[in-house]
């Protein structure tokens, strides 16, 4: 699944995107700036709008959802 989100990261044009986990929990990834993986390839860390931001065992990622797209 990291292989995955390193993919999806890179991706140009950028894709938004959902990282769900095992503990029903749902991070938005609007853009490559909002969410790094570290050098081991363990973790990810999501930041979120508010300030905040989550790191993530590579073990609780269930799945990757792509964002629906935004109407203009």
């Amino acid at each position: 699944m990291i292989a995955d989100i390193r993919q999806m990261l890179a991706a140009r044009p950028f894709e938004p995107f959902f990282i769900l986990t095992s503990g029903g929990n749902r991070y938005p990834v609007p853009s490559a700036e909002h969410a790094a993986v570290d050098p081991q390839r363990s973790r990810v860390v999501v930041w979120l709008d508010d300030g905040s931001s989550v790191t993530i065992s590579g073990l609780h990622i269930t799945t990757l959802e792509k964002a629906a797209p935004q109407r203009a």
